[in-house]
């Protein structure tokens, strides 16, 4: 996959919202042997790519006729508006392993009738060559019962792929519902009024 992208020749707040405007992203090329390159790149081209290639994948990105083989490393998004503000890209060359933050995603829910499934991570930090990092990681629960759970060692991260995050760390765990208490029964009987004043008086003298 390529994407065509512009080097910048104005910086700044007011020139990022131009750009914005007229549909581009500002963005910024670097990596460990790679000059940071400061770009547009035409919104609707990345967004589709993106939609195609997954928030992980790998693209070429030519830059007034030089190449760079690339990632999303970090995207900004608009607060109020799904729309992206800026983005990172991270270059790297053939075999070069780099840090990357990969999904992790729960199937299987449906198979579990009584416990309720916790999810404590959503990714997981690795150091993998960018070519051959999945898109995500999923792990099937169908199969847990209440008090299992599934550690990050447990995930096939596949071959030469260097784990980051702690490996004991929980992924999922299965837990049995919380049964809540009835409340007490009420009952019609009411309890008979304290007697005060003159007639408690002749109650005590009485007794």
């Amino acid at each position: 996959m390529k994407l065509s992208a512009t080097k910048r020749t104005e910086t700044g707040t007011s020139a990022s919202k131009k750009a914005r405007v007229e549909g581009k992203i500002p963005a910024a090329i670097y990596g460990k042997e790679v000059e940071t390159v400061s770009v547009l790149i035409d919104r609707k081209e990345f967004e589709n790519l993106i939609k195609e290639i997954g928030s992980n994948g790998v693209f070429d990105i030519d830059v007034d006729g030089e190449t760079y083989h690339v990632f999303v490393k970090e995207q900004a998004n608009a607060a109020i508006k799904p729309i992206v503000y800026h983005v990172d890209l991270l270059a790297f060359t053939k075999g070069q392993k780099v840090h990357m933050s990969i999904p992790v995603f729960v199937s299987g829910e449906e198979g579990i009738e009584e416990g309720i499934v916790s999810q404590s991570i959503n990714e997981i930090e690795v150091n993998i060559a960018p070519a051959d990092a999945p898109s995500e990681y999923t792990i099937d629960v169908s199969n847990l019962e209440i008090g299992d759970t599934v550690h990050v060692s447990e995930i096939e991260l596949g071959e030469g792929v260097e784990l980051l995050t702690d490996e004991e760390s929980t992924v999922v765990s299965v837990s049995a519902p919380q049964i809540e208490e009835e409340p007490a029964e009420e009952t019609d009987e009411m309890p008979e009024p304290e007697v005060i004043g003159e007639d408690a008086e002749e109650d005590s003298e009485e007794a």
